[in-house]
């Protein structure tokens, strides 16, 4: 059976005409993409509710062990990550499957999909005696393609 392991899906995040870099220390990853749908029922469609698409809209979100070391691995770290929503930037938010030392490398796959997008919630937990982590909502600025 030829399934995709969640270890090999990232979202890769790049700044301007940098390089794109997995989200460090990663722990888990989600693309949600929704449709907005209106009502176009007529008379003619009895009990029916009939719906077309009038827009698109995705957002990505990570969750992730807080590091604030980089170590060459070429990943995004937190103090970066909570810069973006700051500054406002909008970046290239990916989303692809991975390969290579560390698991960072994208493989540009069939999955892969990528668009525009805001830092839109950033939020860093520290518990007594627990690793601290971070969570990243990233909002779709345009279309993903």
């Amino acid at each position: 059976m030829g399934v995709i392991k969640g270890q090999n899906l990232r979202v890769f995040v790049k700044v301007g005409s940098g390089t794109s870099k997995c989200i460090a220390m990663a722990t888990n990853c989600t693309l949600h993409v929704s449709a907005a749908l209106e009502s176009a029922s007529t008379k003619d469609d009895a009990d029916w509710d009939v719906q077309e698409v009038v827009g698109l809209s995705w957002d990505a979100s990570t969750d992730s062990l807080v590091t604030l070391v980089d170590n060459g691995s070429n990943g995004e770290l937190p103090q970066d990550l909570m810069s973006l929503i700051l500054n406002k930037t909008k970046v290239t938010l990916e989303f692809d499957q991975t390969a290579g030392t560390n698991n960072r490398t994208a493989q540009n796959s069939a999955i892969k999909r990528s668009g525009e997008a805001y830092l839109s919630d950033f939020s860093l937990t520290a518990q007594n005696r627990a690793n601290s982590t971070i969570s990243c909502q990233f909002t779709g600025a345009g279309p993903l393609s």
